[in-house]
């Protein structure tokens, strides 16, 4: 009964560990967050340019439109280390770019896939000062909560 339980447990750990992703690109700290039982994820770069902290954001989605997989479906704001939200533009990147995706078939069923790049910048912050992002649809079929909430550490 014991060896059953150990592997039983075993089985239960191996499925909750999943690979978010490195900590960093190039340098860069990445801060992840997903929602509606994974069904939609983010990713976020937090880098320097230009005297300026950007963000370069992915989004990857399961059962959503096209149309809520776009830049223009979202709105960001960065949060610093006091708690205190900041709204940023959320665009497309440049040369801008459609969700992509679409249609995927699976042993259990069809379903939509679709991903897409954003970029934003924040001019007035400070790189040590921005501690996330928080990324949140305005339409989206699934409960929408508090949005996705990427934080740096």
């Amino acid at each position: 009964m014991t060896k059953i339980m150990m592997v039983l447990c075993l089985v239960i750990l191996a499925s909750c560990a999943h690979k978010r992703g490195p900590a960093s690109v190039d340098g860069n700290p990445v801060a992840y967050d997903s929602m509606a039982l994974g069904n939609v994820k983010a990713s976020a770069v937090k880098r320097i340019s230009n005297q300026e902290v950007c963000f370069d954001i992915k989004l990857e989605t399961k059962d959503v439109s096209p149309d809520q997989a776009k830049a223009s479906n979202w709105t960001l704001a960065w949060v610093d280390q006091q708690n205190q939200y900041h709204l940023l533009p959320v665009t497309q990147r440049d040369p801008a770019s459609a969700p992509q995706g679409g249609a995927v078939v699976a042993p259990y069923g069809t379903y939509t896939e679709y991903s897409n790049d954003f970029t934003t910048c924040a001019p007035k912050a400070q790189f040590d000062n921005v501690k996330g992002l928080v990324l949140t649809p305005k339409e989206l079929p699934y409960a929408k909560k508090d949005g996705l909430k990427l934080n740096w550490n």
